[in-house]
């Protein structure tokens, strides 16, 4: 067997723990309290890195940098620091090298968060993208995941995949019983999210396609691996056209190229 069941659930196991003083932002995001996750996010080095290149970017075009870590979560928002506290932990997961996939994983991450929060707000309006905000940011988790399972068997990946027509999500299926949407399902079990959005997450393969926001985090990420900078993850997952049903909007905008 190529790669194990077992292989993964050790992989997912080896994911780095949630360092203490994120595990407390994380609590605070959830109670609404901005200033003490900030002051918590505070003690994260990397985490208060990363939040000040994103306020500061040329995204928000501020005429003076800003580094007061409460004055940026004001700046950015309950939800969106929610999303960004998430996406910090996925870039733990990242790999050193990747080996299978020749994308950047930076802008693809960046890409399907910023067009969930649209199609979450098009189409079932800000409410509920406040909601799932972090379904977002853990999806691209299970590409990092992927890409280092499959990587470390990637002189028998590239027999298999020489001698057969067969994409990566299914090899990966057939081989462990578990999917993309499976994988990113554990990640966000493993980080607590509540088990609402772990559903959506897992749901998101769309074997029966009945969930209206897995059907959109569906049909993203196939929008999105379509386009010619991630094409090399495209065979992730297959793509369940019944999605369509339930995202009338988002389809629409986007056939329309609006």
């Amino acid at each position: 067997m190529l790669v194990s069941k077992e292989d993964i659930v050790k992989y997912i196991k080896e994911i780095p723990p949630t360092p203490k003083s994120v595990k407390s932002c994380l609590n605070y995001l959830k109670e609404g309290e901005l200033k003490k996750a900030a002051l918590e996010a505070n003690k994260d080095i990397a985490l208060k890195k990363q939040i000040e290149q994103v306020v500061n970017s040329a995204y928000f075009s501020l005429p003076n940098k800003v580094t007061d870590t409460v004055q940026l979560f004001s700046m950015l928002g309950l939800e969106m620091v929610k999303s960004l506290v998430y996406s910090y932990l996925v870039s733990l997961l990242e790999p050193k090298e990747w080996k299978i996939f020749n994308i950047s994983f930076y802008d693809f991450q960046a890409s399907f968060m910023n067009e969930f929060q649209k199609y979450m707000i098009i189409e079932f309006g800000e409410k509920d993208y406040k909601t799932y905000a972090e379904v977002g940011a853990i999806i691209p988790a299970a590409v990092c995941v992927c890409d280092s399972l499959l990587g470390d068997k990637k002189e028998e990946v590239e027999i298999i995949m020489n001698s057969a027509p067969i994409e990566y999500g299914t090899l990966l299926k057939r081989l462990t019983g578990y999917s993309l949407f499976d994988i990113a399902g554990i990640i966000a079990k493993e980080w607590g999210l509540e088990d609402e959005k772990i559903e959506i997450v897992k749901k998101s393969e769309c074997n029966k396609c009945k969930n209206p926001y897995s059907a959109l985090t569906h049909f993203l990420f196939f929008y999105l691996s379509s386009q010619k900078s991630f094409l090399d993850i495209n065979s992730l997952i297959e793509f369940d056209t019944e999605c369509i049903k339930f995202i009338p909007k988002t389809y629409e905008r986007i056939v329309n190229g609006s």
